[in-house]
């Protein structure tokens, strides 16, 4: 006996027509700052909303710090603070060992894709500048994610 619906059938054709928010954003020059702001702003912005599991993601991390100022260890410990309120958010970020450390000799544009050079010797009152890409890619309905979005929009601009 057969109830007149295929809910399988139901449940793909309900798939293929949701609304998607698919980006990818290279934030540059992130500085210890902007990690502060973040700190205050996403869980105001937030309230309980947390993204879908693998929703928002930030890979290709690159620090560049300055040395006799801070040390390695020092540098990825300022860089996970920085990142610290994505993850607090929901972001996924991937692991500390995957961070490439920059030093003065490597190409910015390669590295950073940025037109605008990522040295320390152009912001002497910095010690730290940290570039990151944030991959999101969820249901437009997720209201978490559209958090993360907006702050993501408010650093690159």
């Amino acid at each position: 006996m057969r109830h007149g619906t295929n809910r399988l059938g139901a449940l793909n054709a309900g798939v293929a027509d949701e609304r998607r928010l698919r980006m990818s954003v290279l934030l540059t020059r992130l500085t210890v700052a902007d990690g502060a702001w973040l700190g205050r702003t996403l869980p105001a912005l937030a309230r309980s909303a947390r993204p879908q599991p693998g929703a928002v993601r930030l890979e290709d991390v690159v620090l560049r710090y300055r040395p006799g100022r801070l040390g390695i260890a020092d540098a990825m410990d300022a860089t996970a603070s920085l990142l610290q309120p994505f993850a607090v958010a929901g972001a996924e970020m991937e692991h500390r060992s995957e961070w490439y450390i920059a030093n003065e000799d490597d190409e910015d544009e390669e590295l950073f894709g940025s037109e605008r050079p990522m040295r320390l010797d152009d912001t002497p009152e910095q010690d730290l500048l940290v570039s990151v890409r944030v991959i999101i890619d969820a249901i437009a309905e997720d209201a978490g994610a559209a958090t993360l979005y907006w702050a993501v929009l408010a650093l690159a601009g």
